[in-house]
């Protein structure tokens, strides 16, 4: 079951709770199931995909050159989601810990909370699903972010999140996420 750290309580849960002005990070290794689990449980105008940013600032997608031009995309579409009141899902990583912490101080500026959903799923898993996706990624690649996750799931506990929810593989498609209009 997922991981809820909250005012420094831990609670075990499969509903996700977060107030609308929240900022959200979707964190796992790529083949996880960020897009699908973001296009599941989010509307489109709120996610803000990496993938999506890369293709739009040189149009490929796997052009991994244009790092720095693509997340500055994304800064700036949440800054103007966030500026608007909007909640925020971002669909990209969010591995390493600069990125999580940058997200933050995003949040901060306009009184966003912040949460991260943590998508733990099995390297085989996200290694099987990258062979059958039509963007594949270097099994290397995949192995090193998989490194990264185990890290990052401690990490975040430290970071200062609102809401912090792991998913163990078996929890990702029972999730029901809750979004609190009224905040």
């Amino acid at each position: 079951m997922g991981n809820l750290a909250m005012d420094g309580v831990v609670r075990l849960s499969r509903v996700l709770s977060f107030p609308s002005n929240s900022l959200i990070l979707l964190c796992g290794a790529p083949g996880c199931g960020k897009s699908t689990f973001a296009r599941r449980h989010f509307a489109p105008t709120e996610i803000v995909s990496s993938d999506d940013c890369r293709r739009r600032v040189c149009d490929n997608v796997y052009n991994m050159k244009v790092h720095r031009e693509t997340f500055s995309l994304v800064r700036h579409i949440a800054r103007l989601r966030m500026s608007l009141g909007r909640l925020t899902v971002i669909d990209a990583t969010a591995l390493r810990r600069g990125m999580r912490r940058s997200m933050m101080r995003l949040a901060g500026d306009y009184g966003f909370r912040t949460g991260v959903i943590v998508l733990d799923v099995r390297l085989s898993t996200c290694l099987s699903r990258n062979k059958s996706r039509k963007r594949k990624v270097s099994e290397d690649v995949i192995r090193s972010f998989y490194i990264l996750l185990h890290k990052a799931k401690t990490d975040v506990y430290k970071e200062g999140f609102d809401r912090i929810y792991v998913l163990g593989e078996e929890d990702v498609d029972q999730a029901i996420v809750t979004i609190n209009r009224g905040s």
